[in-house]
C-alpha cells in the first residue's frame, strides 16, 4: 500500500533530481522537532543524510535536537562528523558529556577534531577542564581546536596559565597560534596607514636603486603584494655571487625586508627556478642548483606561510630565446 499520507506527497514534491531542496529542509525544521526528526530516521541511504545535515543551518533555542545523538554512532563518519558539528548549535549543554563520551571511542580523527570544536563552540565555563585536557594530546589539529575553544577565556588567568606553555610546544602550527595570540608585538597603529589603503609616496613610482638601500626607505606594513624574479644565482650575466650560500643569504636579506613592509595577511610572489650552472669542461660535470626548494625553509623562517606553487608553462619555442624576450 503506497503511504499518501500529507508530509510524503510534500517530500515527493521537494526533490530536486531526487535529493531534498534547501528550502525543504528549513520548512520541515519550522513545522516542528517531530516531523524533522521522522524525515530523519526515514532516510536509508547515506547522500540523503549528509544533504540534510549539511543544511539544517540555524538551530532555534528551544530546538530539540535529541534524534542527532544517534547519528554520533552512525557507520558513516562523514554523518557522524556533521552529527557532532549540529549538536553545538544546540544550547542543552547536557550534550557535552555524550560528546566527550563519542570521542573517547571515535578512532576517525576528523570526527573527534570536530567533537572538540563543537565542544569549545558551547563557550560554556565548565567545559575548560575538558579543553585543558585536550591539550596534552597527539593530534596537533585537536590541540589547535581545543585552543580556538579555550580562547573565548582569555581573560581567565587559570587558561592563559595553560595556554602560554605551548609555545614550546613540539608542532609548528599550535606556537604561532600561541605566539600570535600572546606573544605577538602590537605596535602603535597611528603610524600605519589603513589595512586596504597604501602610501601615496609608494603609489606609480619607479626606483632604480640596490633593493636592500631602497626598502630601508619602505614603511612598515606598507605594501600588499610584492612579485618579484631574483636572480637565478650564477646562470645569467647579470648576477654574480662569491657562492651559493652568499646567493641564499642575500636572497635572505630581501625577503626579510620584504616581510617587514608587507600588510599582514598579504602575498609575496616569488619567481624561480631549479636552475644549471655549466660545465667546465668535458672531464666536470654541470650542477644543478634547486633555487625554490633551498629558498623555502629561509622564507618560513622569518614568517612566510607557504600558499601555493604555480607552474608557469612556457611554449617549448619560447624557451630557447626566454633572455631575449618571447617570440
Amino acid at each position: 500500500m503506497t503511504d499518501r499520507s500529507p508530509i510524503s506527497e510534500w517530500e515527493n514534491t521537494n526533490r530536486i533530481d531526487g535529493v531534498f531542496s534547501k528550502k525543504y529542509i528549513a520548512e520541515l525544521k519550522n513545522r516542528g522537532n517531530s516531523d524533522l526528526a521522522h524525515f530523519i530516521a526515514k532516510q536509508k541511504d547515506n547522500k540523503s543524510l549528509v544533504f540534510i545535515l549539511e543544511n539544517l543551518g540555524y538551530l532555534p533555542k528551544n530546538f530539540d535536537g535529541k534524534f542527532l545523538i544517534p547519528l554520533l554512532n552512525h557507520e558513516y563518519s562523514k554523518i557522524r562528523l556533521l552529527a557532532a558539528k549540529n549538536i553545538a548549535k544546540l544550547s542543552n549543554l547536557d550534550n557535552t558529556a555524550i560528546l566527550l563520551q563519542t570521542y573517547q571511542k571515535e578512532t576517525d580523527t576528523s570526527v573527534k577534531r570536530e567533537i572538540v570544536s563543537a565542544i569549545g563552540r558551547m563557550r560554556n565555563p565548565d567545559n575548560k577542564k575538558i579543553l585543558i585536557d585536550l591539550l596534552q594530546d597527539n593530534d596537533p589539529k585537536i590541540v589547535c581546536q581545543a585552543i580556538r575553544g579555550l580562547l573565548v577565556f582569555e581573560n581567565d588567568s587559570e587558561v592563559v596559565e595553560k595556554l602560554k606553555p605551548l609555545i614550546n610546544h613540539p608542532n609548528e602550527m599550535v606556537r604561532t597560534v600561541i605566539y600570535k595570540e600572546f606573544f605577538a608585538i602590537t605596535e602603535s597603529s597611528q603610524n600605519k596607514s589603513p589595512h586596504p589603503a597604501s602610501h601615496d609616496c609608494l603609489k606609480n613610482v619607479v626606483v632604480n636603486s640596490d633593493v636592500l638601500q631602497a626598502l630601508k626607505y619602505v614603511p612598515d606594513e606598507s605594501i600588499h603584494l610584492t612579485f618579484t624574479s631574483p636572480p637565478y644565482y650564477n646562470a645569467r650575466d647579470y648576477s654574480i655571487y662569491p657562492s651559493y650560500q652568499h646567493y641564499l643569504e642575500f636572497l635572505e636579506k630581501v625577503f626579510r625586508e620584504t616581510h617587514r613592509i608587507t600588510k599582514e595577511g598579504r602575498f609575496l610572489i616569488v619567481n624561480t627556478s631549479p636552475i644549471i650552472i655549466p660545465r667546465v669542461s668535458r672531464s666536470h660535470s654541470s650542477r644543478r642548483y634547486p633555487i625554490p626548494f633551498d629558498l623555502h625553509p629561509y622564507l618560513v623562517k622569518m614568517g612566510w606561510e607557504f600558499i601555493d606553487d604555480i607552474i608557469w608553462l612556457k611554449p617549448e619555442s619560447c624557451v630557447k630565446n626566454r633572455i631575449g624576450g618571447f617570440m
